[in-house]
């Protein structure tokens, strides 16, 4: 069956303006293409969303599905059953839905449960979005996040960890290349995984066709990065010129999670976070603007993601980063494709998502309002399909 979605604008991800007057026509799980409201194929089933904009399903590039937002997320996970945070999981899951957010990649959960995730997702056991799982992250013993995945010490060990993570099942490898802002005894610029150990990841990655994110806030840690290949950094927070022009050369993704920190900043207080995560809060607040402005005027490529499951940041959190890239002086249509084709590229996935082309999956997101005049018009979600199947709607302006 032939159905025709029309809308007073269309954000196809490509296109300079929006088309006005438009419809996406899908068949089975595929657009077929974009036309205007004259040129709907006769015999189309025509689903009316009026005053309203259609776009990409979202797609969110940093998640962490096991946490919950509370003060100490990972104390939670460790004091809870496993089952329970399969439970939180898929609720979490759905939040994104809720959001707009069709594809998630999770950089880090505890006993690889985001690769389960994704499996009961594609298998109709659990609504959600697509989910690309890096399992559990890797981190040398006792550095950031080992909470969150497996330690390794040295090449071989770190060699092994990635191959054990894909042969679970992992789509993508998560490393922590520094220190971050929720270990007490750490500090977010403080190298941790080394150059050696890094470049065997990549190396054992790419080969298998995954990609790799560094977790790296300090110049020195995303330099470490950069030496052993990986395909983004994740914060960079500390970021300098001259680093950024080697990322931009390189074709290395920011990845800058500016939305996890407003949040702790604004939530951490009330929700009793420690004095440790507050302070460190304080410190890359700023910066992580400053390192988004940056990346901008450089020219890196940029891909939005939330870092949600953060203490005060819970899932479907991805509006709020794309109006913070707004708020720090990109266009709207820029911000909109950092959170859509930008990050459908860095995950691998441009082919097949990410922008409203003939051939792609049907994940679409209706949206009342105009996000190019208002942005926060991306809270306004009024139905969301994943690949041609509703998988989320509500009445108009909800």
């Amino acid at each position: 069956m032939t159905v025709a979605y029309r809308a007073k604008q269309i954000v196809d991800g490509i296109s300079e303006n929006a088309i006005e007057d438009g419809a996406v026509i899908v068949e089975s799980a595929s657009i077929v293409s974009v036309v205007s409201g004259e040129d709907i194929p006769s015999g189309a089933e025509v689903v009316e969303f009026g005053d309203a904009t259609l776009m990409p399903g979202l797609v969110d590039a940093h998640v962490h599905l096991v946490w919950n937002a509370s003060a100490e997320p990972h104390e939670v996970v460790a004091r809870e059953s496993q089952a329970l945070t399969v439970l939180r999981c898929a609720r979490n899951a759905l939040l994104h839905l809720h959001a707009g957010v069709t594809t998630v990649r999770d950089v880090g959960a505890s006993e690889g449960l985001s690769v389960d995730i994704a499996r009961a997702v594609e298998e109709g056991i659990i609504p959600g979005p697509r989910v690309i799982p890096a399992g559990r992250a890797i981190a040398m013993t006792g550095g950031h996040g080992w909470f969150l995945g497996r330690e390794a010490d040295g090449a071989e060990a770190v060699r092994r960890a990635v191959r054990e993570e894909m042969k679970a099942g992992a789509a993508c490898i998560k490393l922590m290349a520094s220190g971050g802002i929720y270990g007490h005894a750490e500090e977010p610029g403080s190298p941790q995984l080394t150059v050696e150990e890094m470049r065997t990841a990549v190396e054992e990655a790419h080969k298998a066709g995954r990609k790799v994110a560094a977790h790296a806030y300090s110049v020195a840690a995303i330099s470490n990065a950069l030496d052993a290949g990986v395909d983004s950094i994740e914060h960079g927070s500390f970021i300098d010129r001259a680093t950024a022009e080697r990322m931009r050369d390189e074709g290395v993704y920011l990845v800058p999670t500016m939305s996890v920190y407003a949040a702790m900043s604004e939530k951490g207080p009330e929700l009793g976070a420690p004095d440790y995560i507050q302070r460190k809060t304080a410190e890359v607040l700023e910066a992580s603007r400053d390192a988004f402005r940056l990346a901008r005027e450089v020219g890196v490529k940029i891909a939005a993601g939330t870092d949600c499951g953060a203490p005060g940041h819970p899932h479907g959190t991805l509006p709020e980063e794309i109006s913070l890239m707004v708020a720090a002086g990109a266009a709207p249509m820029e911000a909109l494709c950092y959170g859509a084709s930008s990050a459908a590229e860095l995950l691998g996935l441009s082919d097949e998502i990410g922008t409203l082309e003939p051939g792609k999956r049907a994940d679409i997101l209706a949206i009342d309002g105009n996000p190019l005049q208002d942005i926060q018009a991306l809270h306004k979600v009024r139905r969301v399909l994943r690949g041609g199947v509703e998988v989320y709607a509500t009445g108009a302006g909800e």
